[in-house]
């Protein structure tokens, strides 16, 4: 099941730098357990949770909306196990011409759209996806 974590949205000052520089502005709760977040994380985001947790769409990747994510991991809301989500949203408005987010670095796309290019900036019909983490939270034993 999906939990309320506030620390989703603590502001790190590293963090906060690399979403300033990336353009994304503040972070937000989309919903109970669910954060859109300004950054991609880090080894101390969360350091209490499990990185990389067992799921259905594995523990990062690529997708067109919440919605979709909530549809294809069943377990964030049907299972005993809790998790956070957070979600980082990519513009292709918001990329260089040169470099930039490139598909190959972010998981597997789960979304319906059809990349074409290895670059966001360059795909013809794509303007925007979110970037998932999974943060599952340790069960006391």
């Amino acid at each position: 099941m999906l939990i309320q974590e506030p620390k989703a949205l603590a502001v790190d000052p590293i963090l906060a730098v690399v979403g300033f520089v990336g353009g994304r502005g503040l972070g937000k709760e989309l919903r109970a357990g669910v954060y859109q977040v300004v950054h991609f994380g880090s080894s101390r985001f969360l350091s209490s949770y499990e990185h990389y947790p067992n799921t259905t769409v594995g523990p990062f990747g690529i997708c067109d909306d919440v919605e979709q994510l909530l549809k294809a991991c069943p377990e964030l809301e049907a299972s005993d196990r809790e998790f956070v989500v957070t979600v980082t949203v990519i513009r292709k408005a918001d990329e260089p011409a040169e470099g930039g987010w490139r598909w190959c670095k972010w998981g597997e796309y789960i979304g319906v759209q059809k990349p074409q290019c290895e670059y966001i900036h360059d795909e013809p019909k794509i303007e925007e996806v979110l970037c998932f983490h999974i943060y599952e939270k340790p069960r006391m034993r």
